[in-house]
């Protein structure tokens, strides 16, 4: 399998919230997420990269990407990284009235940035402590990470902080398609009908914002996604069936072909790793 330049990353409860402290941060390629990411930068410098843009600072900062926003950050190792980030599925965000929670702003754009001061920082940085105590709970951690996104709009909204238009932001709604739409034939013409744009465009725009063509973005995303399903102890026909393959034979072909074994030799090794 050839590293590709973008990463999915998944999460399994509607809130998710992690800390790093240490020297750096490396991030060869891009990733993205079915689900919002909010990354809360206590210190540092950094440089935090889009398909679309690229922000360097050693500021305290915070960051908010869209969904389907294909980004990455690195930090120098000759000074202390430190953040949170909190992943946020969208559904739990309808559980907020737009007066607390107001999204609008990410109609047009892929990522949010605000620029807290010394005591807002210090806020944000307890609010995130909270989530970790409390994530677990639903309710809370919902409520902790509402109001986390609500001083984070709210420093945007007085005037520090900035917006990062995307320039394909159909091909964000593409992603989020094919993600939701993994079982059938997807393919690029289809697309083109759904979106309503020509062959040409849609496989130039989507090089351009992914970073490859999108035949190797499907076959990646399918070989990923049959790989997690066989780990998790699905059968061979519910995998390929799951990721799209027509039939059982085209699906340890490709697997073959993508992993360098069959998908039952993959799973005998996982009943016997020794």
């Amino acid at each position: 399998m050839n590293l590709n330049s973008y990463i999915k990353e998944t999460f399994t409860t509607p809130v998710g919230i992690s800390k790093l402290s240490t020297n750096g941060n490396k991030q060869p390629y891009l990733h993205w997420h079915p689900h919002y990411e909010m990354l809360v930068i206590v210190s540092g410098s950094y440089t935090l990269t889009s398909h679309t843009f690229n922000y360097t600072s050693d500021r305290p900062a915070v960051f908010i990407h869209r969904p389907f926003c294909l980004h990455k950050l690195n930090s120098p190792t000759d000074g202390i990284y430190v953040r949170y980030i909190i992943h946020i599925d969208k559904n739990l965000l309808s559980m907020f009235s737009p007066q607390l929670l107001d999204m609008s702003c990410f109609a047009d754009a892929a990522v949010l940035r605000a620029d807290p001061n010394a005591a807002e920082l210090s806020e944000l940085v307890g609010l995130c402590e909270s989530i970790k105590l409390h994530g677990g709970d639903k309710t809370a951690g919902a409520l902790y990470c509402a109001l986390a996104l609500h001083k984070a709009l709210g420093i945007f909204e007085s005037g520090r902080g900035e917006l990062f238009a995307t320039r394909y932001s159909y091909i964000q709604d593409v992603l989020q398609y094919i993600t939701d739409n993994l079982s059938e034939p997807l393919t690029i013409d289809e697309l083109c009908r759904r979106f309503g744009v020509g062959h040409t465009k849609l496989s130039s725009d989507f090089k351009s914002a992914v970073g490859t063509t999108y035949k190797k973005y499907v076959c990646d995303l399918r070989q990923s996604r049959a790989r997690e399903l066989l780990e998790s102890g699905a059968g061979i026909i519910d995998a390929s069936l799951e990721v799209g393959y027509s039939s059982e034979a085209h699906f340890i072909k490709a697997f073959r072909e993508y992993w360098g074994e069959t998908p039952g030799r993959f799973m005998r090794q996982l009943q016997n790793p020794h």
